[in-house]
Parts: structure tokens; C-alpha cells; sequence
């Protein structure tokens, strides 16, 4: 809405309005929907203080200096192995999802990608699905996991069914590029199921989540409205089981892609289902 007082003031006195230009001019754009209207907020953690950039147009948060370069790692091992990642005799998270997408897709021979899945051996669950031909593990780089492997800065013609992206959007730097390049990825009538906490406009100094490691992006629903409307995408929210446990009550599903028909179906599927599935609700994240 427009402030007509302040806009009355910036008239009455030209200087001022230059001010208020230069200062938007510095200001660096929203790294979703380019708006220049931020304010920051510097946030005492106990290891260290970060700067917060929370967009006014799209809510979007960025906590741009809480970067990892994940191209500099050599293997897994150095991360974190929770009760969401799965092992060899364990499903974790990934698999769920994908069930769960699979469920709502209902075709035979889907091509499934699971996208920076760190230790995670879900794909091997996932590979065991019926209605799934091929499963491809991608990232920004290659950490040796036993399968087909597709490094995501590289491309590829190939083209899948279901992607799935857990925890993985929250490490986005630049998601007006790399949203779109998972988009890309997909069938026509393909889905991509993302989790990730989503922030419900609130003091982010309260907000854990946008202070651990390599967390950067901190989406509110209106921008990953922008996000999808800008790739002619469609989208939804969906509150896993975690949710109701552990992870706390921000943690989302979030549903794209361009088929009205996979809508349809994602409906259909959460009218016989409360919740996601997701790992125990019990699991600690």
C-alpha cells in the first residue's frame, strides 16, 4: 500500500527523496523478487552475530553471509547422519516423499530424481517402489554414492517424473536461477516435492532454523508464490507427520508443477491423508 503521507513529505522536500533513492540504489535486490524495500535485522547467536536481510514485498530472508561451499567437499562423511537420513535398513525422509509422489502421479516407469541427498541411501528404498524405472542421485558435485549421478551445475537433456529436494532449497544462494533450473528438470506433467521450514512472519531472531550450517534461503508462502508464478509453475503446502513432532510446526512439504491434473491429484491424496509422511515423528531432526 502506498504511504501517501510519506510520499506527500518526499515531494515537499526533494532532498530527502534523493536520500531515499540513493539508500534503495545501495540496498542489494530481494534474491527473489528483486525488490529493493529490506530492512535488516542483526541477530546474537552464540557462536557468532549474522545479518538479516527480510525483503517488505515477498518476505523472503536472507541470511546471505551463512554460506557453505559444498563444491569443496570431497565425501559424506562429514555430515550429519539423523534419524530423516536413510540407511541401508532404514527409510529416511527422501523415501517418503517419494512414496508419497508416487501415490499422487499413479503412472508405471517414473523416473525419479533425488537431488543433494548428502549420506542419504533412500534411493535404494526408492528404486525398490513398483511404479519406478530409474532413480538418479544429483548435487553440485560428486561424492561417490553408488549410483547414477548428475551434477546439476552440468545439466542434462534427460528429464524425470518426481524430484525430490529435502532440505536442500533452504541452501539456495540465488533461487531466482536455481528454482528454475530444477524446474527444468522435470516432465511436462513431472512434480517436484521440496521440504524445508517456511517463515510465518515472525522475529526471526526465534527462528533456529535460519541459523544452522549452510541455511541461507528462508522462504514465506508469498515468495514461493513468486518463485512458481515466475516459472508458469502451480504449488502447494503440506504439513508432514515430522511436523507434529520434532521438526516443529514451520516444517512443509512444498508441491510444484505445471500439470493442473497432478493438482487435482494432490488434492485427492490429502483428502485420505492428514498428514505427509514423513520419518517417525518421534526422530529428532
Amino acid at each position: 500500500m502506498v504511504d501517501v503521507q510519506r510520499v506527500s513529505q518526499l515531494v515537499r522536500d526533494p532532498r530527502e527523496g534523493a536520500r531515499v533513492v540513493a539508500r534503495r540504489l545501495r540496498t542489494p535486490p530481494c534474491l527473489v523478487c528483486g525488490s529493493r524495500r529490506s530492512r535488516t535485522q542483526v541477530v546474537d547467536r552464540k557462536k557468532r552475530s549474522y545479518e538479516i536481510r527480510i525483503c517488505q514485498r515477498c518476505q523472503y530472508v536472507s541470511n546471505f553471509t551463512n554460506t557453505v561451499d559444498y563444491t569443496a567437499f570431497e565425501s559424506v562423511e562429514s555430515f550429519r547422519l539423523s534419524p530423516r537420513v536413510g540407511t541401508a535398513e532404514h527409510q529416511g525422509r527422501e523415501f517418503h516423499m517419494a512414496a508419497m509422489g508416487v501415490d499422487i502421479l499413479q503412472r508405471q516407469g517414473l523416473k525419479v530424481m533425488v537431488f543433494g541427498a548428502g549420506r542419504s541411501l533412500d534411493y535404494q528404498h526408492i528404486a525398490k517402489l513398483p511404479a519406478v524405472d530409474r532413480v538418479v542421485m544429483s548435487d553440485v558435485v560428486d561424492l561417490g554414492v553408488d549410483a547414477d549421478f548428475l551434477n546439476i551445475t552440468e545439466g542434462t537433456s534427460e528429464r524425470f517424473d518426481l524430484i525430490i529436494a529435502c532440505e536442500v532449497v533452504e541452501h539456495f544462494t540465488d533461487p531466482r536461477s536455481e528454482f528454475p533450473r530444477l524446474f527444468k528438470l522435470l516432465t511436462r506433467n513431472g512434480l517436484l516435492v521440496c521440504s524445508t521450514n517456511i517463515y510465518d512472519g515472525r522475529n526471526v531472531a526465534n527462528h533456529r532454523y535460519l541459523y544452522s550450517r549452510g541455511h541461507t534461503s528462508y522462504y514465506s508462502p508469498k515468495a514461493i508464490g513468486v518463485i512458481a508464478r515466475r516459472s508458469r509453475m502451480r504449488f502447494d503446502f503440506r504439513v508432514p507427520a515430522i511436523a507434529t513432532g520434532s521438526a516443529g510446526l514451520r516444517k512443509r512439504y512444498v508441491l510444484f508443477t505445471r500439470s493442473r491434473s497432478n493438482m487435482d491429484r494432490i488434492v485427492q491424496y490429502f483428502g485420505r491423508h492428514a498428514y505427509a509422511p514423513s520419518e517417525d515423528v518421534g526422530a529428532t531432526e
